[in-house]
């Protein structure tokens, strides 16, 4: 079973904020996200790449390589460069 649950943390515990389907002493592994604060909205998808783009200093956009599209494999796993 898979499932995101929302759940308030206090005194060292963790308490589900809704009913769980597991059997009493299961158990299960828990990855935690911060949820944002009451009233406050997660950051959208290109705030957070302004942000990030933001983050790196501007000498250093001359550097990264332009053909990511083209060779992720090799950015990413170490394959090959794909040539014109």
């Amino acid at each position: 079973m898979m499932a995101n649950v929302k759940a308030r943390f206090s005194n060292g515990v963790l308490t589900p904020l809704e009913p769980l389907d597991l059997e009493d002493g299961a158990e299960v592994t828990v990855s935690i996200v911060d949820a944002p604060p009451p009233g406050q909205a997660r950051e959208s998808n290109p705030e957070m790449l302004e942000r990030l783009r933001k983050s790196v200093p501007p000498e250093s956009w001359d550097t990264m390589p332009t053909d990511g599209a083209k060779n992720y494999k090799h950015y990413l796993y170490g394959h090959p460069k794909v040539e014109d």
